[in-house]
């Protein structure tokens, strides 16, 4: 949080922009998971 705030990053918008950008990359990644399936 220090240096977040030190560089002047704002931590809401870095998180949501993280979790779009995982959540785009692993759309398909358990679907496609046979061990994960009933």
């Amino acid at each position: 949080i220090c240096l977040a705030n030190q560089t002047g990053i704002d931590l809401t918008t870095a998180l949501k922009k993280n979790l779009e950008k995982k959540t785009i990359r692993d759309t398909d990644r358990h679907r496609n998971n046979e061990k994960l399936r009933p």
